[in-house]
């Protein structure tokens, strides 16, 4: 059949719908965080919860009570970049930037904190001499120094280094020294030792530093002025064996070189000026070859002439009176004639000057070229003089050079040791203290109110991890809500729980909750089909004691209720219960009995205490129930009795034990599937569904029985049944 329906013993019958748009956009618009499921997650496990909470708190108590109290001292010290200049020449760092300050900062850190400052620590103070300074920062009465540990004085090393807490202070020069011990004085003592021995060890290195680099000058100011003495002598010499007059004193800038002789200092003129003559006979020349190659009117020199740009100009007038001439007159007329001839005259005149222009440039060049054959002339007769001086002067070159090194590096030197010797007794220090350390009245460690603030939060965050851990392990039904969701079948209603109550005795009060949510629950079923009442449906779950019996009496004796013939059948044939929730022994005749053709079913058929509602027990309990419900047999009884009775509820056998629920689902309208709030695991409840789907069955939807919003973790406005009748006369 189209539709979605399916044909059954009782006639066709819609399924359930499929999860359509308006789910689609419910689930879109859920929120990230369910509070309400979050809060019900913490209810449920505020027990444990408390208990983590509680022994969180008190191993904080704990901490705090037997934790060795720690003291803490603190010293500053202020580190400079820049030492201040007391003479003003001692050695000072420059103007540094940012990175080269934090690095300069950072390695006094990393003296503060190396091994060989704690080793002055321990000898200043004699830390080494016994294992008092051990027993105070341990609170041992004996210490016992074992050769693996590497001696006394490698544990009292590592003790300081290990207390020891330098700090830098952000965007300050102020260092921050700390030391902790058990022993408050003794916590004092050692940060002002750091201090002091920091400072003292500064300025050791610049003592040092500054002794050695004055014996180093010393001595090679010594060899330095030996040098300069002998290369002065060897260059007086040679100047007057070889007869060499200088003649550069005087005329030299500082720096440069100039002529070592009367006949050099003239050829180095003359040079001088041969080169600037060259350079004027150069552009001359080039000049006079553009202006030999450019037209005459298209020179420079002529275009920029005053004189030519007045007789052009005058020129242009006369040429624009004779075109207005020649538009009145013929052209042999005496006026025309006349105005062309002193335009002819403009342009000789014009030719003229420009001819004189290009004569002058080539006569520039000429003068040009006269004086630089002229110097060069002079210049070649200097060059053999001063070839002739070059042999003779190439030693003494050699000599000179020695002496102005030697007298450089003798006076640089000299310089040098003057401004060491000034500053080896004024050198300043550019670490200063700021704070001493004074003996701690309070101890830093434990801080209890800290310590509980932190197994506070520890415990509170265990405890929801807990909480949330095991929610997500636990894979049980909780709330109603989540069926649709998950299973994407209808809620045909929820049962509250009974308590230690009967939940079948709850039933006789029409007005108890039972009782009102099996009335929602039958309401609900009647309005799954839009074909009508369904005839036949199939009680069962995915295991035992989940209410599945007390489901199918109630929606049995509901529907008698409301006058219709109704027929109950036991198909548990392996543990029957409803004929003790009847009263009647558990009879020889019954559904086993009708199914193997043993005796017709009006006779096993018996009459209930309730109007309208007849029941077939079980019967005898045969040796393989599965083989009475393969056949058609259990199909043609239902026909049968379908002719008899309006409806027929199926008590079955839960669908994950056997094989039995799944076999009577494809024989039956409709099947109600019931699960226990907090028992029933969506897995199973899944894995259960999809067997009977898969077997042909039509699940119109799932009861949740047994539930407790209490113990879901809910508050009472999450009941489902909070209406109470009230008298009216009240």
């Amino acid at each position: 059949m189209g539709n979605g329906m399916i044909a059954t013993a009782g006639g066709p019958v819609d399924r359930p719908a499929p999860v359509g748009i308006d789910d689609l956009r419910d689930e879109e618009d859920a929120p990230v965080i369910d509070v309400r499921a979050l809060w019900a997650t913490l209810y449920r496990n505020r027990v444990m919860m408390a208990a983590i909470i509680g022994i969180s708190l008190l191993l904080g108590l704990a901490s705090a009570v037997l934790m060795p109290r720690i003291y803490t001292a603190h010293a500053s010290v202020q580190i400079d970049q820049q030492v201040a200049r007391v003479l003003g020449t001692e050695d000072r760092d420059p103007q540094a930037g940012n990175p080269d300050t934090d690095r300069f900062l950072q390695t006094q850190i990393d003296v503060f904190t190396s091994r060989a400052m704690a080793r002055r620590v321990s000898d200043s103070l004699g830390l080494t001499g016994n294992d008092s300074f051990l027993r105070r920062m341990t609170g041992a009465r004996e210490i016992k120094v074992k050769p693996e540990d590497g001696g006394l004085e490698t544990l009292v090393l590592d003790t300081l280094q290990h207390n020891l807490s330098v700090e830098l202070r952000r965007n300050s020069r102020v260092v921050n020294v700390s030391f902790a011990s058990r022993d408050p004085a003794l916590a004092a003592e050692i940060a002002n030792s750091y201090a002091a021995n920091f400072i003292e060890g500064n300025i050791q290195r610049k003592f040092s530093t500054s002794a050695y680099s004055r014996q180093f000058l010393q001595n090679q100011l010594a060899l330095a002025k030996t040098r300069l003495e002998g290369s002065e002598r060897d260059l007086i010499g040679y100047s007057r064996s070889a007869r060499l007059i200088d003649a550069s004193a005087g005329t030299r800038a500082e720096g440069t070189e100039g002529p070592r002789s009367l006949v050099t200092s003239q050829l180095v003129q003359l040079n001088a000026d041969l080169s600037i003559a060259e350079a004027n006979r150069l552009k001359a020349g080039a000049r006079w070859e553009q202006a030999r190659s450019t037209p005459l009117m298209a020179l420079p020199e002529v275009q920029a002439n005053e004189a030519i740009q007045r007789l052009m100009q005058k020129r242009s007038e006369a040429r624009a009176e004779l075109a207005e001439t020649r538009r009145r007159l013929k052209p042999e007329h005496p006026v025309v004639i006349q105005a062309m001839a002193e335009i002819a005259g403009l342009d000789q005149e014009i030719r003229t000057q420009a001819l004189e222009i290009r004569n002058a440039i080539r006569s520039q060049y000429d003068t040009a070229a006269r004086q630089a054959g002229a110097i060069a002339g002079q210049v070649q007769l200097l060059k053999s003089s001063t070839l002739a001086e070059q042999d003779r002067g190439i030693r003494y070159n050699i000599l000179k050079r020695d002496v102005d090194t030697n007298r450089q590096l003798y006076e640089s030197l000299l310089q040098r040791f003057k401004e060491v010797s000034a500053e080896a007794g004024v050198a300043s220090n550019n670490v200063t203290i700021v704070d001493t350390a004074e003996q701690p009245r309070r101890p830093t460690s434990p801080r209890p109110l800290l310590n509980m603030v932190i197994a506070l939060a520890g415990g509170i965050a265990l405890a929801a991890l807990y909480a949330i851990g095991r929610d997500y392990i636990d894979d049980s039904i909780r709330d109603p809500q989540d069926v649709e969701a998950k299973l994407h079948l209808p809620l045909l209603g929820v049962v509250p729980d009974a308590g230690s109550g009967d939940a079948v005795g709850a039933l006789d009060d029409p007005k108890s909750e039972i009782a009102e949510a099996y009335h929602a629950i039958r309401a609900a079923i009647e309005l799954s089909s839009n074909q009508g009442l369904l005839r036949s449906i199939l009680v069962t779950g995915s295991n035992k004691s989940e209410g599945k019996s007390t489901t199918s009496v109630a929606l049995a004796r509901d529907f008698a209720s409301l006058g219709r013939r109704v027929l109950i059948i036991d198909a548990d044939l392996r543990r029957p219960s409803l004929h003790r929730v009847f009263g009647v022994p558990l009879p020889d005749r019954g559904l086993s009995t009708v199914l193997a053709q043993l005796n017709p079913a009006e006779s096993a058929i018996q009459p209930t205490q309730f109007t309208g509602l007849s029941f077939l027990p079980a019967g005898r309990l045969p040796p393989d129930p599965a083989t009475l419900f393969a056949g058609d047999a259990m199909r043609a009884l239902l026909d049968r009795l379908g002719e008899d009775y309006e409806v027929i509820v199926i008590d079955a056998l839960p669908v994950l034990a056997l094989a039995d629920a799944t076999q009577l689902t494809a024989i039956a309208q409709a099947t109600v599937f019931v699960a226990q709030a907090g028992g029933a695991l969506f897995g199973q409840v899944r894995t259960a569904v999809s067997r009977l789907t898969r077997a042909g069955g039509n699940v119109i939807g799932v009861v949740i029985t047994k539930y407790s919003a209490k113990r879901a973790g809910y508050s009472g406005s999450q009941d489902y049944y909070r209406y109470r009748y009230e008298d009216a006369s009240a």
